[in-house]
């Protein structure tokens, strides 16, 4: 089902609920109010990985989602790790048909989904079921808040979810830290030819909490170009952009296009 579809099922439900009503189908058949709404969260559901292929469809939730995504901004590299603008040609020549997962995570974008077997084929190239569309994703505000406040009263939609990060994380959000400044830290003690240069590249508040996005630069301060460089970064919170996890706790390295990191 369409997420709009499964939004007015919701609003329906409500509809008929707010006026003792229920739902008197041609054949006979009697829905109550709820069954609609559990209809709803049925769908909601399944674009969220309860599906065959466990596949969350809303890309950036879940263990498993999209990474793939037909989306410009998703698929190329930030002007800030290549350093040049990337013309329409180029970005399809040099972009378009990369099998490394998108540099960029849009995060709650709805891609076009499986087909009526359930099968989805998560390639670049596959529009049909990788590009996300505003028509497919608006309704989910709507739907996702009658979820959660039926939840508020006593439904059985939950109020939370755990959120894991996949392949390619992006971003690096902080929040109730202190009072930034900027820093510039390299390792002197064992001789690293590295350093990283920090600034905050934004601040702004929700509520009483003040969060943080966070800059580093990362500089070969040595005359010799490095490759296979892995870096280790603790007690993170939120997410990272422009750097691929290892399977090493902690330990990430520099993303596919970036091969060589030059002096200077």
């Amino acid at each position: 089902m369409p997420p709009a579809a499964a939004f007015l099922t919701a609003v329906y439900s409500q509809y008929l609920s707010s006026h003792g009503a229920k739902l008197n189908c041609p054949k006979g058949q009697v829905v109550q109010p709820q069954e609609l709404l559990d209809f709803a969260k049925s769908q909601a559901d399944y674009m969220l990985g309860k599906n065959p292929k466990s596949m969350s469809y809303v890309v950036g939730y879940g263990q498993q989602y999209p990474i793939r995504v037909h989306h410009r901004g998703a698929s190329i590299a930030s002007i800030f790790l290549l350093r040049s603008t990337v013309e329409c040609v180029q970005g399809f020549d040099s972009w378009y048909r990369r099998p490394e997962a998108n540099p960029n995570v849009v995060y709650g974008a709805l891609v076009g989904g499986p087909d009526q077997n359930d099968n989805f084929n998560d390639q670049r190239s596959n529009y049909e079921q990788t590009e996300p569309t505003l028509c497919a994703s608006a309704p989910l505000v709507g739907l996702f808040s009658k979820l959660q406040s039926a939840s508020g009263s006593g439904g059985r939609y939950p109020k939370t979810t755990q959120v894991s990060h996949y392949t390619t994380p992006t971003g690096s959000y902080h929040k109730n830290l202190q009072a930034p400044r900027k820093v510039t830290a390299a390792a002197e003690e064992e001789h690293v030819p590295v350093e990283f240069l920090h600034s905050i590249a934004k601040t702004w508040t929700v509520r009483s909490t003040t969060y943080y996005r966070h800059k580093v630069t990362i500089k070969n301060t040595s005359q010799k170009s490095i490759t296979g460089l892995k870096m280790v970064a603790q007690n993170l919170s939120g997410s990272l952009w422009g750097l691929n996890p290892l399977p090493q706790k902690n330990t990430y390295e520099l993303p596919e296009w970036i091969k060589v990191l030059k002096p200077g």
